[in-house]
């Protein structure tokens, strides 16, 4: 069965790892947490300037949220 409504999974991105790495470069600089996801959301925008803000917001926090959950589960 193939499901035409779900979108790409962004982990699976190219752009996924820098994403991460901007969101950590900027935890490590003790940025507030709304700048962190910010650097990660720069580099999506800037890996794929022809998809919207909204859009690469969307994808960015994904990839970042998915990470940090993984981490969390694995650290329990």
């Amino acid at each position: 069965m193939v499901w035409y409504d779900r979108e790409p999974d962004p982990m699976t991105d190219n752009a996924a790892g820098a994403v991460l790495a901007a969101f950590e470069a900027a935890q490590r600089d003790d940025l507030p947490p709304v700048d962190c996801y910010r650097a990660g959301v720069e580099v999506w925008r800037r890996l794929h300037p022809n998809q919207t803000v909204a859009h690469a917001g969307k994808q960015a926090v994904a990839i970042i949220l998915a990470a940090r959950f993984r981490l969390r589960v694995e650290d329990a």
